[in-house]
Formats: structure tokens, C-alpha cells, sequence
């Protein structure tokens, strides 16, 4: 609030008469307007247009309505410098620099025409020539092809946190309109009519002599509440290191300011990186009087900003990532669900999933919570999306099937409102994992965070070195690792096996004040070879370990070996339809000894799963984990001539095991669970359907166990989930 004032205070010392010498250009497919402003600031700026010249507002249109930390820079002056003055294209192929007693408004044309541009302090209606009016109306064309929307730069600087990196602060202004669909070919809508105009700041973080010459990823953060761009610099935040390697780091400001409930402000986020109520008006904070839609303006403008840099930096669009903490890592998950496909992978830190409770103040922005108000986005069913679930870890918020790697942490001391640990958090990890949408989920000892350090004893970040805290939350990692081209496997199902750890129920807090155990992950312990995968139209496969050889020893395995099922995400060749049949094998990678085999049904929805898989630590060995469309043999002979059910599955008395044989033999039948082989015994079956139960399996302890049937050469490998 103290840097808030300050800059207010040097705003407002320039001294000058009244709002005068307005004038107007076009340049970069939008229409500058340019006016000195009054003494003391204005609160708000009006700017009517119309195409004659015009004596009072009556006779005009409002083409926007600005605050004046709208029309001045406020973002950049209190992040960058207090000085700072807007820099635009002046229309002549050059830049003009806005003088610190200049006020600035944005309009974005969608045919080409001629306007006269007025200005004048909201609630007034005179029109004064050669005062407040363009001298002659400004002329602009209209192609989007040939004289695109761009960003526009303001400044360049060293990060104040690592100087081992070029920072630059950019600029861009929202083309408002109340039908969000009336889009330009270059440019989304990105605001309601009352917010048309609305600057928006971003910066990116460049490592000094990074190689351009070949693609290079793009990573970006959102910010927390009342958080900002500048927070997310390279190098400022040791225990998550913001620091690119290989690529760029994007960070963005929320950027929507607005009165709530009469209260003005200021450097507070309310869009959450969403976006807000579509007849939301900023100026007033009055609460809505009908169910309203929230438009997703502040997702589209993060989109474009990703294709604006794309067009002009050379930037691999297989490597984009999302993170975020606290709300933003709500508009995180939001935006890898909303455009799974533009990301590689989403870094959650501390999102409380659920819309739940009362919103407070700023149901003004989104509705009340109670009336859980509609979004513009429809889901993988054709449903219209709720904003309560639009942050969840189960709903779908676009027409694709699958989701990036979304890597989620939370902290079990976390008492941040919303965000808190609770049974929700817990409720969303344990659906998550069941799912196999591709989520890999952290929780330990932490608070809200992020920046807990090692005072907290968190299992994740014990200190700020490479050997006291997980790299997978950092942006090299995410650098090197992910694609989203590419197919992976999705490994699911961790809390079936009883050597992973347990969140508990969601009581908060650690130790003897919480419940189930302080630290543990679902999946954070799986690695994969992203760059060796196989697809073809029958076969898919994949080199995967679990981690025994990083710096940080908590994030080794301290298993030599876990159980868990896999589904094939973001498939592109490999698509067998619902009901066919595959053939899986898991083989040694350094010695091809088949060490588990099956065959499986593909699920509803043409989702390939596997169950009951077994990956080793990678000081143990490595797996290629190989599924395949073409009826294979273990020894090579002839097709599976039988298929191994369990029904029920999961269950809570014995084991019943149904055979379909397709011919006589003897089926021999081994029980494994996590301590090693449970049961042996043989039985001679005949060609047909046979409900065998394995006896005393009722009383064996709840667990995740693997059967395998060998009838002959062949063998099949079936999970069961004992309750």
C-alpha cells in the first residue's frame, strides 16, 4: 500500500490546467489517443467517438472509461520504475514516449473508418474544440493480416534478483465488446464494453546469451493474490527457482481493477486469472441482479500474449508450461484444462480446487457463490462449465479427452482461506488418482507458502540449494522434460498400494494435529524417456523408472518398486476403439525378459489402461512398457487362448477368478502382493467359461495384489483390489 501511495503521490504532483491537447493516430492495428490530463487526477477518464464532430457527450458513444492507474502506467511504475511513461508506436514506424502528464486510451477498430476521439473526466458532457476533441476525426484501416494487434514494449533491465538475466516489461490493451464471440482474426475479445481499452503488463525473463537459433520453451507464471508480475522474475523465489535455463519465463499481472462493494482496488486481483461477470462494471461494484455469464477475457489474453511472443520469438510450441501458486495456481489448473493442448505441463502450488464458502466481496466480479454463476466455456460433454468446478482436478473445460502433466503440491499447514488444506484438497487427490487424468500429486508439511523455507521442515524444500529441495516444481526442469506432442503414459492408481504414503482424511495440520501421514506423492516419483516413446497405429510404448539418482535424496523412491495402473494420454496414432483388445507386456530394458504380460479391454471413450503395472527404481532397472493392437504370444506360438477376470473388483471376500479358455489345459495360478507370493496352486481347466475362488483370499489384508495365470507357454496378469 506504501509503494501504492507514493506513486499516486508522483502522479499527482504534475501540474497542469484541465484535460487538453487530445489527438489521435493509428499504428499496430489500433487507434492511439493521447491526452494531457488534469490536476489533481481524475479518478476516471471518460473517451466518447463518433464520426462527426461533436459539442457534447450526448452526441457520441462512451468508447471506453479508464482508471487513471489505466491511462498512467501504474504496473510499470511500481514494479519497474516510478517514472515510467507509456511507450507506444507513434505511427510512423517509431516510438512515442507518453510525458509524465499524459493520459493514454487504446481503441481496437474492426473496419476501417475516421472517428473524432473526445476526453473528458467522467460525469461531465462538454465537448470543447481544440480542448478535449481530436482537431479532425483519426483515420485507421482495418487488415488484420497485414497490420496486426501487438504487444509493445516499455522497458528493458537487468532482474534486480539474478543478473544473469535480461528482463522486459510489456504492455498491451484489450479490445472490450459485450459479444465475446466478436472477435478480430488477430485479436480475441478480451473485456466487456465497460473494460474496452484496459492495459494489461507483462514481463519475461531472458538467461543472457541464450541460443535463439533453435527452438527454445516458454514457461509462465501466474501470480497469487494481490501478487504481481514482478514477483515472478528469474531468480526471485530460491525455493521454486524461477530460473530458465533453456527458454524464457513469462510472468503475468492480473491487471483488473475495479471498486468492490464501494471499496476501491488497487493492486488486488479479482479476475483470477479467469476472467469476470460479462455486464461487470468496474466503476460501481454493484452486485449483480440476475444470473450473468463469466467470460473468460483474462485466459484469452494469456493465449494471445503465448502467440503474440510465438510470432516473434522463436519459441517451441511443444514446450509451453503453466505454474502458478495459491490464485494462481487456481488459474493454473483453469488454463490447462481450458487449452490442454497448449501446454506440456501445469505446476500447481496450493490450490484449494473447490469454489466452496462465500466469495466475499468480490461476488461483485463473479456472482454470489450460492448461484454458482455459468461460464462461456462448455465441457468434454457439451455442458455449459460452472465457475465452482472450472478450478477442480475433474472437470474437463474444453472438447479434448486429455490433460498436460499436471504436477500438483499442496501444504497440509496451508490455512490460506480458499486454498486451505482440507477434506476437498484430499477429495481432489484421491479423484485425481483414480481418474489417471495424468496428475502427479505432492503434499508435506508446508503452509501456504510458497516461499515457507526450511523453518517449516518441509519434505519438499528443506533449504534453498539443489540438494535440500525437489527440482521437479522448478522451470528447468519443466524446460527439459515435457512435450506436448507427445503421448504419454499416465500412471494412476498410487493409493492402492500400501507402500505409498496417505494424506488423510484433510484435517489440517501435521504431526499428532493432523491425520494420515505429513509428506508423501502419488506418481512424483515416476520418470518416463519423453523422447523415446513409440506410436504407431498398432503399437505404443515407453521406457519408464522410478527415480534413484537425483540430487534432492527426497525425491528418490524410497521404494524399490511400486504398483500402480497406466492409461495412454494425448494419444496420436495409437487409438484402438472402445472394446477392442490389446496385448501389454513389461519387459527388462537391458535384457528383454518379458516380466509381466496380459491383455486388456479398452475402456469407454477409446482409453487404453492397463492395470496392475510394476515400475522399478532406475538403480534397479529400467522398464519398456509395450502395448500392442496385434493379437501377441509370449513365446511367439499363437494368440492368447485364454482371458483372466476378477470379479468383484475391488472386493471384500475373496478372490473369484473367471476363465474364458479356448481350449483344455492347466492353468497354474500365483498370488503376489507387496511382501512377495502370496498363494501357488494348479487347476485343469476345459474349453469354456470356469468361476474359480482362490480360498482364504477373504482374509488377507486390504491391499493391491497381482495374480498370474500360465495355462501352457501363455500368461495373463490381472490387479486385485482387496477392501
Amino acid at each position: 500500500m506504501r509503494v501504492f501511495l507514493s506513486i499516486l503521490l508522483i502522479v499527482s504532483t504534475v501540474r497542469i490546467n484541465a484535460q487538453t491537447n487530445v489527438r489521435g493516430w493509428a499504428a499496430d492495428g489500433q487507434v492511439w489517443i493521447v491526452w494531457e490530463a488534469d490536476t489533481p487526477l481524475p479518478e476516471t477518464y471518460a473517451i466518447y467517438a463518433s464520426p462527426n464532430a461533436f459539442a457534447s457527450t450526448s452526441e457520441a458513444v462512451l468508447a471506453g472509461r479508464l482508471f487513471k492507474e489505466e491511462y498512467g502506467p501504474f504496473a510499470l511504475r511500481e514494479q519497474v520504475d516510478t517514472s515510467g511513461t507509456y511507450r507506444i508506436p507513434n505511427g510512423n514506424g517509431g516510438v512515442y514516449q507518453l510525458a509524465a502528464n499524459e493520459g493514454l486510451f487504446v481503441y481496437t477498430p474492426h473496419q476501417s473508418g475516421a472517428l473524432f476521439f473526445a476526453v473528458v473526466q467522467y460525469g461531465e458532457t462538454a465537448i470543447t474544440p481544440g480542448i478535449n476533441i481530436t482537431d479532425d476525426a483519426v483515420s485507421f484501416q482495418y487488415s488484420p493480416a497485414l497490420d496486426p494487434v501487438e504487444g509493445h514494449l516499455q522497458q528493458t533491465f537487468i532482474s534486480p534478483f539474478d543478473n544473469d538475466y535480461v528482463c522486459f516489461a510489456f504492455y498491451m490493451w484489450a479490445d472490450g465488446r459485450q459479444n465475446q464471440w466478436e472477435n478480430r482474426p488477430d485479436f480475441p475479445v478480451m473485456a466487456n464494453a465497460a473494460k474496452n481499452g484496459m492495459p494489461s503488463f507483462f514481463m519475461i525473463s531472458v538467461p543472457m546469451g541464450l541460443d535463439t537459433t533453435a527452438p527454445f520453451p516458454l514457461s509462465v507464471w501466474l501470480h497469487g493474490g494481490g501478487g504481481t508480475a514482478r514477483q515472478s522474475l528469474a531468480g526471485s523465489r530460491l525455493d521454486i527457482h524461477l530460473n530458465p535455463q533453456k527458454g524464457i519465463l513469462l510472468a503475468h499481472n492480473d491487471d483488473l481493477f475495479g471498486y468492490i462493494l464501494n471499496t476501491f482496488v488497487g493492486t488486488e486481483s479479482v479476475s483470477r486469472h479467469f476472467g469476470w461477470r460479462k455486464h461487470y462494471d468496474p466503476f460501481t461494484g454493484d452486485p449483480p441482479l440476475e444470473t450473468d455469464t463469466i467470460v473468460n477475457y483474462t485466459q484469452r489474453r494469456y493465449l494471445w500474449i503465448d502467440q503474440w511472443l510465438m510470432r516473434h520469438f522463436n519459441i517451441d510450441p511443444a514446450r509451453i508450461n503453466i505454474n502458478g501458486h495459491s490464485m494462481g495456481s487456481r488459474g493454473t489448473t483453469m488454463m490447462a484444462k481450458a487449452f490442454p493442448n497448449h501446454y506440456a505441463t501445469a505446476t500447481v502450488l496450493n490450490n484449494g480446487f473447490i469454489e466452496d464458502g462465500e466469495l466475499g466481496p468480490i461476488d461483485v466480479v463473479f456472482g454470489p457463490s450460492a448461484s454458482d454463476f455459468p461460464t462461456n466455456l462448455t465441457g468434454y460433454d457439451g455442458a455449459t462449465i460452472h465457475f465452482s468446478t472450472a478450478s477442480d482436478l475433474e472437470t474437463r473445460l474444453s472438447a479434448f479427452r486429455d490433460l498436460p502433466v499436471i504436477r500438483c503440491f499442496h501444504g497440509k499447514n496451508d490455512d490460506g482461506e480458499g486454498n486451505a488444506w482440507d477434506k476437498d484438497v484430499v477429495g481432489q487427490f484421491r479423484k485425481a488418482d483414480s481418474l489417471g487424468v495424468g496428475a502427479q500429486l505432492y503434499w508435506s508439511e508446508r503452509d501456504h507458502g510458497p516461499d515457507t523455507g526450511p523453518e517449516y521442515d518441509d519434505h519438499w524444500i528443506n533449504g534453498f540449494s539443489p540438494t535440500e529441495q525437489t527440482i521437479v516444481d522448478d522451470i528447468a526442469f519443466e524446460e527439459e522434460v515435457f512435450h506436448s506432442d507427445v503421448s504419454y503414459p499416465a500412471f494412476f492408481n498410487h493409493r492402492l498400494d500400501a507402500r505409498n504414503n496417505d494424506p488423510g482424511d484433510g484435517t489440517p495440520g501435521t504431526g499428532a494435529a493432523g491425520d494420515g501421514d505429513d509428506w508423501g506423492t502419488w506418481g512424483g516419483y515416476h520418470r518416463w524417456d519423453w523422447d523415446n516413446i513409440t506410436e504407431r497405429a498398432d503399437q505404443w510404448s515407453v521406457i519408464a523408472w522410478l527415480e534413484s539418482n537425483a540430487v534432492f535424496d527426497h525425491d528418490n523412491s524410497p521404494q524399490d518398486e511400486l504398483i500402480s495402473d497406466l492409461a495412454i494420454r494425448k494419444p496420436g496414432l495409437f487409438r484402438p476403439e472402445t472394446g477392442s483388445i490389446v496385448w501389454w507386456f513389461v519387459r527388462d530394458y537391458n535384457t528383454d525378459e518379458v516380466l509381466q504380460q496380459g491383455t486388456a479391454e479398452v475402456q469407454d471413450d477409446d482409453l487404453t489402461v492397463i492395470q496392475g503395472i510394476k515400475v522399478y527404481r532406475e538403480d534397479v532397472r529400467k522398464v519398456i512398457i509395450d502395448i500392442t493392437t496385434i493379437p501377441t504370444a509370449t513365446t511367439g506360438e499363437e494368440a492368447q487362448s485364454f482371458h483372466v477376470a476378477i470379479t468383484p473388483n475391488p472386493s471384500f471376500g475373496p478372490m473369484v477368478v473367471h476363465i474364458t479358455s479356448e481350449k483344455e489345459g492347466q492353468a497354474h495360478f500365483k498370488l503376489t502382493g507387496m511382501n512377495g507370493v502370496i498363494r501357488m496352486f494348479d487347476r485343469s481347466i476345459s474349453e469354456g467359461d470356469h468361476h474359480i475362488t482362490i480360498p482364504t483370499t477373504d482374509q488377507l489384508p486390504a491391499g493391491i495384489y497381482i495374480l498370474e495365470v500360465e495355462v501352457g507357454k501363455q500368461r495373463e496378469y490381472v490387479r486385485w483390489v482387496k477392501l
